[in-house]
């Protein structure tokens, strides 16, 4: 991935309070009254909201949510009646309760930062002596999580969460020589792009779980203060530290984005179209890792495209490859050798309509080998 494709990540990540539009809520299916029989609200980042009854006397309405990344989550229904509503994690265990958002307001509203993982919400009326006829139960994440101090080690860092997936969260270097580190999980092969979002002058690390540090970046571009590093990680443990530049100033706000996209591995042979290596879909983002060895291999994938869509199709490598686009005839739609003179990586962007597509990978001149390289293809 390459800076000319970082607007649509910045684009994702930073996120807007999340509306909930009542007009396509779902509706309450029963028996909802436990955890194994719960009707889903939501995938988190996001919003959801389901409109529900509580038609007998002590009847428990269960509802769940499924969080990807780190935020603060805000749960509330909308009624005219008395709701209670409770907050449990997978395992049952209790995390907020409440019964009035106000005195004399009598809806119900939770606000918890909350990690990865599925939860729980029960719904019913506050004294279990009466019917509801009608509430509407909303779920929704707000933004990008923020950085809870103290976090300036290893073993007090803010998780981010489970990769591949995608995080973010808000931060400030609030004293001269600060170090903001935070954590994440890596649960497959991935491919980690990560920046930073500010005016000011950045710096980030990426570690791994025994400290050894992976990468390093101040500025990505000349004249702008932001950074960024892409790299390919196996399953475990990875630490970020985000500081100012030089520790000798402090920096008022950034914004930390992290995204994981999971790569398939190259199968061999793969020479041709109709042994071509299948990504997946787009609208998405879809990787594979691979290398060209011996001289002269020739790798294909093939991608489909669900809808109309903008594709972004790169390699991140230390070698010189030429990528080529192909129909599902065969036609060459675009090629690239080199993305600039000193990036000998490859960088196509173009308009497809629905359809099977194939890339070709290979050495630029067929006269060396790459050890490895990731062919990323994005569609917005």
């Amino acid at each position: 991935m390459k800076r000319k494709s970082i607007g649509w990540l910045i684009l994702i990540l930073v996120l807007s309070l999340s509306t909930v539009a009542l007009g396509v809520c779902r509706t309450e299916v029963e028996d909802n009254n436990s955890a194994a029989f719960a009707d889903r609200v939501a995938d988190l980042p996001g919003s959801g909201c389901i409109d529900g009854t509580i038609g007998v006397v002590g009847d428990i309405d269960y509802y769940f949510f499924d969080l990807s990344s780190a935020r603060w989550v805000t749960i509330e229904t909308i009624t005219n009646e008395d709701t209670e509503i409770t907050l449990l994690d997978a395992d049952g265990n209790f995390i907020a309760s409440n019964d009035d958002i106000a005195l004399g307001v009598i809806s119900s509203s939770i606000e918890k930062y909350l990690y990865p993982g599925r939860y729980y919400v029960l719904v019913w009326e506050h004294g279990d002596d009466n019917v509801i006829y009608s509430y509407t139960l909303n779920v929704y994440s707000e933004g990008c999580a923020t950085e809870v101090e103290d976090n300036d080690s290893l073993g007090l860092a803010d998780h981010l969460g489970q990769m591949p997936g995608t995080a973010c969260v808000t931060g400030t270097i609030g004293v001269v020589g600060d170090l903001d580190v935070f954590s994440l999980t890596a649960t497959e092969a991935t491919t980690l792009t990560i920046s930073t979002i500010t005016n000011e002058d950045t710096e980030i690390l990426l570690m791994d779980e025994s400290g050894t540090v992976l990468a390093v970046n101040d500025d990505y571009v000349v004249g702008e203060y932001w950074s960024w590093i892409e790299r390919d990680v196996l399953p475990g443990t990875y630490y970020i530290i985000v500081h100012e530049h030089d520790d000798d100033n402090v920096i008022y706000d950034y914004t930390l984005s992290v995204l994981g996209t999971s790569c398939i591995s190259e199968i061999e042979p793969n020479d041709e179209s109709v042994l071509a290596d299948a990504m997946g879909a787009v609208p998405g983002n879809l990787c594979a890792m691979g290398s060209i060895d011996p001289i002269g291999d020739l790798d294909y994938y093939t991608f489909t495209v669900s809808t109309a869509t903008t594709v972004t199709i790169s390699t991140e490598t230390s070698g010189d490859t030429r990528i080529a686009l192909f129909d599902e005839i065969g036609n060459i739609l675009a090629e690239n050798d080199d993305v600039s003179v000193t990036d000998t990586s490859s960088w196509i962007s173009t308009n497809l309509l629905a359809g099977t597509y194939y890339v070709g990978v290979r050495q630029f001149a067929n006269s060396d080998w790459i050890p490895s390289y990731t062919l990323t293809v994005t569609g917005d």
